[in-house]
């Protein structure tokens, strides 16, 4: 039997009705200088592998000293069929250690194939033998990490005909399965909403209302493809109004769970995106009671 049956609980270190912003190479150093308020910052692990020393390591590791921290991760790979990177998973377990306040999160989706890693989320088909197949690596992650997961789904650009399951009834059927949670990426289910047609608070709203522990806010873009319109998930652009209307919807059905903010490509200025953690705040403000669980 897994030992996931044992896991301790998620950390209750971080207050529910949290803020926080994204740490990419664009911000590092604004956020060095100028230590804006901020409820939480995210990290990603692979940046310590990838950062052995410099700059960004030196400001990334003061920071994560002075911030509470989560911790998002997007080189898992948990679709894929080789090995997990053990290495990799005994790093996220001292971060966890080091930080009793953070989660780990990463994405519902494959990213490498025989070492070489694409650095793009690739959708995976959503049936029963996924479902198996997924719970097995994700249980053996949790057990390394010695803590939940955090699963985020992914914007989508193209489904399999061999799936059988919504994009609901697969996460749904994953997180009862194995005891892991959702980190929500709003955005990425109004995006796939989006360009399949579908209701997205119809189709939202069935997703498991215990399950969520986090929320992820970001921009997408508009492009014209064939004859129609396309949203494309770029993190470059402000948060839209209907993603907007979508996060309302979900902390009062879901409750409230720390919430970032993602805007690393044509990074903005840092009062910008603390423009877009404030509304996050102001959204959060009727939840500021709430306790971690």
């Amino acid at each position: 039997m897994s030992a996931t049956a044992g896991l301790k609980p998620l950390s209750t270190r971080l207050n529910r009705a949290s803020a926080g912003l994204n740490l990419c190479h664009d911000n590092a150093s604004t956020l060095f200088k100028q230590r804006p308020e901020l409820d939480c910052l995210q990290i990603h692990p692979e940046h310590l592998i990838q950062e052995a020393g410099g700059t960004y390591r030196e400001q990334l590791d003061e920071l994560r000293r002075e911030y509470s921290v989560v911790l998002h991760g997007y080189g898992l790979s948990l679709g894929s069929s080789g090995p997990l990177d053990k290495q990799y998973l005994l790093l996220v377990r001292q971060l966890l250690r080091e930080h009793p306040e953070a989660v780990f999160s990463d994405y519902l989706s494959w990213s490498s194939l025989s070492q070489h890693h694409f650095h793009v989320l690739l959708p995976l088909i959503q049936n029963g033998e996924t479902v198996e197949y997924l719970a097995e690596r994700i249980e053996e992650a949790q057990d390394v990490i010695g803590s939940p997961i955090l699963l985020e789904n992914i914007s989508s650009y193209m489904r399999f005909r061999d799936s059988d399951m919504s994009e609901i009834e697969f996460i749904n059927a994953i997180t009862e399965r194995c005891g892991c949670y959702v980190r929500l990426n709003v955005n990425n289910f109004w995006i796939n909403s989006k360009n399949f047609h579908e209701d997205p608070w119809k189709e939202l709203s069935q997703l498991r209302g215990d399950s969520v522990r986090g929320f992820h806010l970001e921009g997408c873009a508009t492009e014209a493809m064939g004859n129609g319109l396309i949203q494309i998930d770029y993190r470059k652009e402000a948060i839209h109004q209907e993603v907007w209307d979508l996060y309302q919807q979900s902390l009062t059905h879901f409750g409230a769970w720390p919430t970032i903010v993602e805007w690393d490509n044509d990074a903005p200025s840092l009062e910008r995106a603390m423009d877009q953690v404030q509304l996050v705040n102001k959204f959060l403000r009727p939840y500021t009671f709430e306790k971690a669980q």
